[in-house]
Parts: structure tokens; sequence; C-alpha cells
């Protein structure tokens, strides 16, 4: 390629000239190491840039991984929560089982005991059954007997409980030991309900535990411990009877309070008396034998 170059003298008109060609310049450039970095900013920036990028890749191929993984094992989210909801609703329920208690008892019911018959009228004594209880008899002493009352077929009547209605005895086999009938103030005259469904109690006493006669006197003797029977019935129903046992009244304990005696106070021991040091017949120097008067035996 030529370059031409338009010279001439003054007063004339340009003159082309050819200028010689400058040889070209061939630069030769390598290709780049992909490690290397292109551009006018640092190398570090695009380091970071390529670090962020490779970091949002692994995250879309690890949520992609677990979304494929989640709906291969065909579990439902709906049932995740609802697990979860269950686990928080038990734990609620086992930190707080002062409530659960409480609802218990609100939801259980008190079940209710069917109302007592009331009385219908007065009971006949044969539809009456009295069953006699004696829990403990010393001998000796007075013995309770509860008589439980029952009737047979009316639900509920009123009775009248007197030595006319009711009668009781006790008996050792063929020994007649004691009877209502010979002491009828052991019972006392009432009116009572008796029901078919519970029992009625009353009680009446074996006074002293003796034995009875026609005038319930205190001179009978006392029975003596063993086993007995206690037999009662209604007028005109069927008598029951029970087995008991009399025992020992338990010995009286005396206690007698020893009161301590004083100790006798030592008696004095008696002074000793002085020894005398004159002679036989004088007393010190206030006593003097005839003749020491200076007059002699006798005068002149």
């Amino acid at each position: 390629m030529l370059i031409a170059t338009i010279v001439g003298p003054v007063g004339h008109g340009p003159v082309w000239q050819p200028r010689a060609r400058r040889p070209a310049v061939y630069r030769c450039v390598m290709p780049s190491s992909p490690l290397s970095t292109r551009g006018p900013l640092p190398a570090r920036v695009y380091w970071t840039r390529r670090l962020v990028l490779l970091g949002v890749a692994l995250a879309l191929v690890v949520g992609l991984a677990r979304l494929l993984g989640s709906s291969s094992d065909g579990s439902d989210p709906g049932n995740d929560k609802a697990t979860t909801a269950g686990a928080t609703t038990s734990a609620t329920t086992s930190a707080s089982p002062t409530e659960q208690v409480r609802r218990k008892r609100r939801n259980k019911q008190t079940p209710t005991e069917p109302p007592l018959a009331e009385p219908s009228g007065p009971c006949e004594s044969s539809d009456v059954m009295v069953t006699p209880t004696i829990v403990t008899a010393d001998g000796g002493v007075d013995v309770p007997i509860t008589l439980n009352l029952r009737t047979l077929r009316t639900p509920a009547c009123t009775w009248r409980v007197s030595p006319e209605t009711l009668t009781v005895s006790i008996t050792s086999g063929d020994d007649f030991i004691w009877a209502s009938r010979q002491c009828p103030d052991s019972i006392t005259t009432q009116d009572v309900v008796v029901r078919q469904a519970v029992e009625t109690a009353i009680v009446i006493v074996w006074k002293d535990a003796r034995r009875s006669d026609e005038d319930c006197s205190d001179l009978a003797d006392w029975a003596r411990p063993g086993y007995y029977h206690v037999e009662a019935a209604a007028l005109g129903g069927e008598p029951t009877d029970v087995q008991f046992e009399l025992v020992r009244p338990p010995s009286a304990v005396i206690t007698k309070t020893v009161t301590p005696k004083p100790e006798p106070k030592p008696e004095p021991k008696p002074e000793p008396k002085p020894t005398s040091t004159g002679k036989p017949g004088r007393q010190g120097d206030t006593e003097h034998t005839p003749g020491e008067q200076g007059s002699g035996n006798s005068e002149g």
C-alpha cells in the first residue's frame, strides 16, 4: 500500500510524492489461562463473583435434591403439621397434670344413689326380720346387742319396737341364761322406719351379763366366760340365731404410789466433860480442908 505525501514548492501547486510504506508489526497474543482474570478491576473482585455464583449453584442443587427426595417418600406436609401439633399438645398435657386431673373430675360423673323408699304405713311384725350382732362381750359388765331390722316384702314401713313386738334370748346349749321377756326394760319402745333395701339398727343392753329371773333382779349369778347363742325375732317372725363368746373382764390394775420416807438426821454426839486435875476432896482452889486458915485445928 502506497502512501503519498503532497508537497510542492512555494508558489506552485501540490506535488504528489509516494512515501515509503512502514513495515507491518504483528503482535503475538498468547491464549489466556482459565484461572487468569480479564478486565480493568482487581483479580479478587472477579474471584469473589465466581465464588458467589458457585455457592448459588450448589444451593440450587441441594434444594432440588431435597425436594425430589421428599416427593419420592410420599410424605404429606399436612401430616407433618398434624404430628407436630400432636406432639405439642402431648407436651402441654404432660406439663400440666393438675389440669388433666381437673378435667377428669369434671368429665367423671358421680353415680347417684337411688332414693330410699318412703314408708307406706305400719309394718306387720311377721314382715320384719331381726338379725342380732354382738361385737364385744366382756363378763361382769353391760353387753350391747345390735339388732339389724329389714323388711321381707314391703319396700318401707314404720314399725313400733317394744317388748311386746320384739323378743331376745340368750342360751348356752340347753341352759337358759337371759330373756328380754323377763327384763322388758332392756328394750326401749320406739318407732323406726324399716326398709327392704337397707338395714335399720337398734341397740338393746344385756345388763351386767347376768342371768335373768322372773324379777330381773341383781341377785342372779353372772354368766361364766364361754360361748353363747343370742336369738332374736319379731312377733310372728322367724328367729335368727348368732353365736358369740363371753370373755373374762380385764383385770383391774391397782396403782399404788409409794412416798419415800425422809432419812433420819444423825443425832449430835455429846461433848466430852473436862477432867479435874486437883487432889481428891478438892475442887480447884476454892475449897480447903480444916486447919488451913492459919489458926490450927483448935483454939489456945
